[in-house]
């Protein structure tokens, strides 16, 4: 298991963004796109690149996506947590290239 912490990026990044009250896993990641700092942006795709990429069992992994990110139900979406993180990890990169911004690989 993957020892949950507050001060954890990628917890702060889904659990801020992606939390029960959010209206659509959609909504929240656009809303976040659009109004987050291109700095944060770009520490939080380090940061879920990371976590995405560690060395932690997939079943970890999607167990801590799932609590950290309690607003969204993933069976709905016929994904796994971590495919899930991967296609958001994919459009931060890509909304930060379009910004102009060094994206990190």
């Amino acid at each position: 298991m993957i020892e949950m912490k507050v001060s954890d990026p990628v917890f702060r990044f889904l659990g801020g963004h992606f939390h029960q009250d959010i209206e659509s896993p959609k909504d929240a990641l656009n809303e976040y796109l659009n109004e987050a700092s291109q700095k944060l942006k770009e520490r939080d795709l380090i940061a879920l690149t990371e976590f995405v990429n560690s060395d932690y069992s997939e079943a970890n992994k999607n167990e801590f996506i799932e609590e950290a990110a309690d607003g969204i139900y993933f069976p709905e979406d016929d994904l796994t947590p971590v495919e899930w993180l991967k296609q958001v990890t994919e459009q931060i990169r890509k909304h930060l290239k379009t910004t102009q911004q060094m994206v990190p690989e």
